[in-house]
């Protein structure tokens, strides 16, 4: 899992990939199998985490193809792909990267 967080910043950012793939699969069908990315946004304070919420019922209404979960401490978004491609994972990744930046320019600051 990799982790991006800064200490000036107020919404952390950390990614996951999951596959129902088995390693028979993999061994024996290749890389090429269907995985869920898993963009975690997450924030200390409850202003912040409440705009989480809201960004997250916004990405839900409007991208059907992603499954969004509130967490206690900020969101989860889910995605699907037909299959393990570098490129896709990769495209996917700057999006949430630039929406992470975004949130925290538009964020008030509390300190």
């Amino acid at each position: 899992m990799q982790k991006i967080t800064d200490q000036s910043e107020l919404i952390d950012l950390s990614f996951a990939m999951e596959s129902s793939a088995s390693l028979w699969n993999i061994i024996f069908e290749g890389f090429d199998q269907e995985v869920v990315l898993v963009s975690k946004f997450t924030a200390k304070e409850p202003g912040v985490v409440n705009t989480l919420y809201r960004f997250g019922f916004l990405v839900g209404e409007r991208y059907k193809n992603c499954k969004v979960e509130p967490k206690n401490s900020g969101i989860e978004i889910r995605k699907s792909l037909a299959e393990n491609d570098v490129t896709l994972v990769g495209e996917w990744t700057d999006l949430m990267e630039s929406v992470r930046e975004e949130m925290n320019k538009c964020m008030p600051s509390t300190q």
